[in-house]
């Protein structure tokens, strides 16, 4: 793939990982007793499905076939504090999920109630994909936190990382694939649709593309930062070989011509 391709693709896939956490169909809401399947569902977009998109789309695609754990099949571990979900198998890939329940003061709790302030999840994927002539090696975990949960505004932080080896098929030319791709959420506060939001209030999301395959010329690292403010219109910062670009995205209808001059 061309420099510019792969860096645009970068680009769009960044992107696309920002308005995935507009996306759910749920919405912050403070009951007495928290919703944890409504919890989990709301932490969702922001796995790692969106971060392997960014190696290839195929294994994007694929980590999606594990869905959103239902909570009344993850009994709760006392000798770690996690509610530990059933290990699950689709497209070649196996997946492990659990979460725990905090409190006020960053203790486990072995079920929700009016004092649950926060809820972390971890996830871990490995296996491998075959789609068309190109093979795909998929290692990846998950581990994120969402809090204020209690309140209109919940803020999600926490890292994602997938590498993905392989041989990816392009065209006629067999190109091998050695990519480690990671997201990192900070203070990301999430859209309250009951409040007529549609974008990340505020906080940011950080996405870092190594590539160490020894055929890719175009540059080894590819760093992505994007800052929210409550509207479609994000600030991206682009960091690679070529140096460091700053530009503003309209989430909406994404065009990136600003920050690849």
């Amino acid at each position: 793939m061309p420099p510019v391709l792969r860096l645009r693709f970068a680009l769009c896939a960044a992107v696309v990982i920002a308005a995935g956490c507009s996306d759910s169909s749920t919405a912050p809401s403070s009951p007495s007793v928290p919703d944890i399947a409504t919890l989990l569902a709301e932490m969702s977009p922001s796995g790692l499905s969106s971060v392997a998109s960014l190696a290839s789309p195929a294994v994007g695609a694929s980590l999606q076939s594990a869905g959103v754990p239902d909570p009344n099949r993850c009994p709760y571990s006392s000798s770690t504090g996690f509610f530990v979900c059933p290990t699950t198998t689709a497209n070649g890939l196996t997946f492990t999920e659990m979460f725990r329940l905090i409190d006020a003061t960053g203790n486990s709790q072995s079920a929700p109630d009016a004092q649950t302030t926060a809820i972390e999840t971890k996830t871990t994927v490995l296996g491998t994909i075959t789609a068309s002539a190109s093979t795909y090696h998929v290692d990846g975990s998950s581990d994120q936190t969402l809090s204020g949960i209690r309140t209109n505004s919940h803020t999600l932080n926490g890292t994602s990382t997938t590498h993905v080896t392989g041989q990816e098929q392009v065209g006629t030319l067999t190109v091998p694939l050695d990519q480690t791709v990671k997201e990192t959420m900070t203070n990301l506060v999430l859209p309250n649709a009951k409040a007529g939001q549609k974008w990340p209030q505020s906080g940011s999301l950080t996405v870092h593309v190594s590539n160490n395959a020894s055929s890719t010329n175009f540059g080894d690292e590819v760093n992505i930062v994007i800052t929210f403010n409550g509207s479609s219109t994000a600030t991206v910062t682009f960091t690679d070989y070529f140096g460091t670009r700053t530009c503003t995205v309209d989430m909406a209808n994404p065009n990136f011509s600003g920050c690849l001059a």
